[in-house]
């Protein structure tokens, strides 16, 4: 055998080992994409907080654009939504600018959360600091207002404890409890002790658990949130055989009514324990999009006008405030109706689900018991902000013939005088008092007007959560938590998908995800909440949505039925209303496209 010939026979056994060995890898990469992606065991005790100590455990990545520390996995910022990562310059040119460079409005906002900070004095008291590297705004020094509602009887520290029968009795209750309380504006706050909304008797005395949630919200963002899923998830009892969960039924057209009067009535331990429903006349398997499902229903009840309960203050991102006159849409009960919206913005804490609104700055603060300022009206009313603003940079403001007083209209345009100060409406305003005024004017706007409100919201949200808990989190960060991220990352989604083993190389797989990328944002989101019943993603992504109980329940696909059994893939949308969808086998990427 000549030397070429054992050269050539060579050359092909080393090509034919490398095919061999080529294949093992495949073969083995194809493994191990099948099980990390093969459904849960429908026994799996793998719980949202297993994620989020993994997730914790992974570090964060930090937005060199507004400095928020997102998930390791994230390409853009969650808060800005600059990129994370060096892209490919044909990814910058198909991206945009604005993508890539994030927005610089929301990135000013972002980057002005940490303007307060809790810290400690000599003697371990905990006080406000305001951060010196910020703008001040307008050249005249204002207060910043730190709200606590405290007992007018010091001495007297009972609660009602008397369980209301019917939602009547709920609202008279939160009107008696607030009677006993008087609204506190502490200010300057950074002069004043740091106190704690819940805390009836203003007690400041700092306890070591409270000393170690102050050290440990100097940490990162995913760590945090992990340490606030820990603490959270002892707050309710998981469900058993011998203690099931309350089960709700409703009929989808009373679903808001129902829904509110039932939260208001449970007790705080059904309140914080997991909720089963049921909606009249459809029959299906709540793997948790059921529940997503109805939590969907209420929050977009509530966050419309006609609900009451809030109001849209700032048309520019949609934020909601309290609405001043809930009692004149609502009713006698429109004090339960609020509570019941804490209560249930509160279970969205609990249970890392987003409410799909996001309030307002100001009302953020308020759930923290941070110092607001006039700085904050910009993000509750633009235009009375700019006017006062105004009113302080320029002289000669007696021209305008400004009293301390405000005009409050109702929905019938009857106008009500209120004195900003007693017998304001004889004082008028001057260059030597507008200080005073424009102090006294945001007071009143942000709180005094809505005082019973924002009792009975915020004693909604600290019955589910202790308000102690929250100090890890500042404002935007919270918002983040409530609401979630805007827009629905597909790679996320796909990353975070099971498949069962019928389409692991079925090609219809391929087509689905290629014709999610065409899609909309708001198309995306109309599938999404046909498949789990929730239009938006939980704050850590695809990976994080989980069923009634807690547990993880990730988005998995099935084959499902033939293209001419379509119909019955859309009856009873609840019936299919679980975290994934049964697939629809097609022939075509047109036909599939069309199915999608």
């Amino acid at each position: 055998m000549s030397s070429d010939e054992q050269m050539m026979i060579g050359v092909m056994g080393a090509i034919v080992l490398a095919m061999f060995i080529a294949q093992l890898y495949q073969r083995r990469q194809t493994r191990l994409w099948a099980r990390l992606h093969a459904p849960l065991h429908p026994d799996s005790t793998d719980i949202r907080l297993d994620l989020a100590l993994r997730q914790a455990q992974a570090g964060s990545i930090i937005c060199d654009g507004c400095g928020f520390e997102n998930f390791q996995d994230k390409i853009f910022c969650s808060m800005c939504g600059q990129a994370l990562t060096t892209l490919k310059k044909k990814q910058m040119r198909a991206l945009g600018t604005e993508v890539v460079l994030g927005n610089k409005q929301r990135q000013d906002r972002v980057r002005q959360r940490k303007e307060w900070t809790r810290k400690f004095d000599v003697e371990g008291r905990l006080y406000w600091y305001q951060s010196g590297t910020l703008p001040t705004g307008p050249s005249l020094p204002l207060q910043h207002s730190v709200i606590r509602f405290q007992r007018r009887n010091e001495a007297t520290n009972q609660q009602l404890d008397e369980a209301p029968g019917d939602i009547s009795a709920v609202a008279l209750s939160l009107e008696q409890e607030h009677d006993l309380h008087e609204q506190r504006l502490e200010a300057p706050a950074e002069s004043v002790p740091l106190v704690w909304l819940s805390h009836p008797l203003g007690n400041n005395f700092v306890t070591p658990e409270i000393r170690e949630l102050i050290l440990f919200a100097q940490r990162d963002f995913p760590t945090r949130l992990a340490d606030f899923i820990t603490r959270t998830s002892c707050l309710s009892a998981a469900p058993s055989a011998e203690i099931p969960a309350p089960r709700l039924k409703v009929h989808r057209t009373t679903v808001a009514a129902q829904s509110i009067e039932a939260v208001a009535l449970m007790s705080q331990e059904q309140a914080r324990g997991p909720l089963r429903i049921d909606f009249d006349g459809e029959h299906g398997i709540d793997a948790g999009g059921v529940y997503r499902e109805w939590c969907l229903l209420v929050n977009e009840y509530l966050s419309q006008p006609s609900s009451g309960v809030f109001t849209c203050v700032n048309a520019s991102d949609h934020s909601l405030f309290l609405n001043a006159n809930s009692k004149h849409v609502i009713g006698e009960h429109h004090l339960a109706h609020v509570f019941a919206a804490g209560r249930l913005v509160g279970r969205s804490l609990l249970e890392g689900n987003v409410t799909g609104f996001h309030l307002s700055l100001p009302l953020l603060k308020t759930v923290l018991g941070m110092p607001i300022g006039l700085n904050d009206l910009a993000y509750y009313d633009p235009e009375l902000h700019r006017s006062l603003v105004w009113l302080l940079e320029n002289e000669t403001v007696d021209a305008l013939a400004l009293d301390f007083s405000v005009c409050e209209q109702d929905e019938h345009g009857n106008c009500t005088v209120v004195d900003l100060i007693p017998g304001g409406r004889d004082v008028l305003v001057t260059d030597d008092n507008k200080a005073e005024y424009v102090q006294r004017k945001l007071q009143y706007v942000l709180f005094e007007r809505v005082s019973s409100q924002l009792f009975a919201f915020l004693k909604g949200i600290y019955d589910i959560v202790p308000c102690e808990l929250l100090m890890l989190f500042d404002a935007e960060e919270l918002d983040f938590v409530l609401s979630g991220s805007d827009e629905i990352d597909v790679d996320d989604w796909e990353r975070h998908t099971r498949y069962s083993q019928d389409m692991w190389h079925h090609p219809t797989r391929q087509w689905f995800w290629e014709i999610l990328r065409e899609m909309s944002n708001d198309y995306r989101r109309r599938l999404l909440q046909f498949a789990t019943g929730s239009s938006r993603v939980p704050l850590a992504g695809f990976s994080a949505l989980t069923s009634y109980d807690g547990r993880l329940c990730p988005f998995t696909i099935t084959k499902g039925m033939l293209l001419e059994d379509i119909e019955e893939l859309f009856v009873g949308s609840s019936s299919s209303a679980a975290s994934g969808a049964k697939y629809v086998e097609t022939d075509t990427p047109s036909q599939q496209k069309d199915v999608v």
